[in-house]
């Protein structure tokens, strides 16, 4: 039997009985009028928020596609869905992001359509406005203490961090122990992971995402843990080796690392501090590298340039 293939999520819902409310906001003479279908959703889905109304759709119709959301319509429509869930993995369900926004807009609706018949909408533009930024206060208000100080690429799911690419604060690498190219172990990639995460000490701090190539693509370290006893707990003790090894052993303290998954294959997110000193990479029979992280590569500087940017990055070291 084949597997039954999942609808494509690419459009919002609205309760079927709602559907002529939602329209009717458009007409002549409303402060709506002439609004495009987003529009009118997102307005009764901050509305719904605000009051508190929360609707589950019993009868669905397509009302607009995902495609006209603005870049700030989605960051409110993702944000309402962590701070309802208490927490960043809902955003790896994208059904459930679509469907707490569906769920608000539906109990937002009538809320919003008295609104707009008591006069209270006088500027649809003004006043929408205020119900946004009423929104996000909300939104900033019941933030854990721990997201408090946290670098911003923290506070975002793992999948938007790897659409975003890699830059001077995020590296991928599809693994650390197996070699995928030569299907064998290799030390060399023990050894690039040393790099990176000296050049983050050394630069700004960053994290490094292990089990994801270069174009986005997730691999996972399943290849990784095949070798380490399929244990994650190995897979740390490899990390906290290669950092000895390479690095010193003062340096772990500057990195943490966590285990996520997408799509069911398993991520290594190493989070990295800044230093407060140099940090140097040291292979055995070779000399000793400085790296730094100017943009989304490592590179290695040479002595005289080491020299400089350590006197200006760290003038009170000896």
């Amino acid at each position: 039997m084949s597997e039954e293939k999942k609808p494509k999520i690419d459009r919002f819902y609205v309760e079927k009985k709602d559907f002529e409310t939602f329209n009717s906001l458009k007409e002549k003479g409303s402060p709506f009028a002439g609004a495009h279908s987003k529009d009118i959703f997102i307005a009764a889905m901050v509305t719904g928020y605000n009051e508190k109304c929360s609707i589950e759709l019993k009868s669905k119709e397509g009302y607009f596609h995902e495609k006209d959301l603005t870049r700030e319509d989605a960051a409110l429509i993702r944000a309402i869905a962590v701070n309802e869930e208490g927490g960043l993995n809902v955003l790896l369900d994208k059904q459930k992001v679509y469907s707490t926004a569906e769920q608000f807009a539906t109990g937002g609706i009538l809320l919003l359509k008295a609104k707009v018949s008591s006069g209270e909408y006088g500027s649809y533009a003004k006043k929408l406005a205020s119900e946004l930024l009423r929104a996000y206060e909300k939104i900033q208000k019941t933030k854990t203490e721990n997201a408090e100080g946290q670098p911003e690429t923290e506070q975002l799911a793992l999948t938007d961090l790897i659409s975003r690419g890699e830059s001077d604060s995020l590296e991928f690498k599809s693994s650390m122990v197996w070699d995928t190219r030569k299907n064998t172990p290799n030390k060399e990639l023990k050894i690039a992971v040393a790099k990176e995460l000296a050049a983050f000490m050394n630069t700004n701090g960053g994290e490094l995402l292990i089990g994801v190539e270069d174009d986005k693509t997730i691999t996972g370290i399943e290849k990784d843990l095949a070798i380490l006893h399929n244990s994650t707990d190995d897979f740390e003790l490899t990390l906290t080796n290669l950092i000895n090894t390479y690095l010193t052993k003062m340096d772990r303290a500057y990195v943490e690392l966590k285990f996520d998954k997408i799509n069911d294959k398993q991520i290594a997110v190493i989070r990295v501090k800044k230093s407060p000193h140099a940090v140097y990479v040291r292979v055995e029979g070779r000399k000793e590298e400085f790296c730094i992280r100017p943009g989304n590569s490592c590179q290695t500087l040479e002595v005289s340039e080491a020299s400089l940017y350590t006197k200006e990055h760290w003038p009170d070291s000896r």
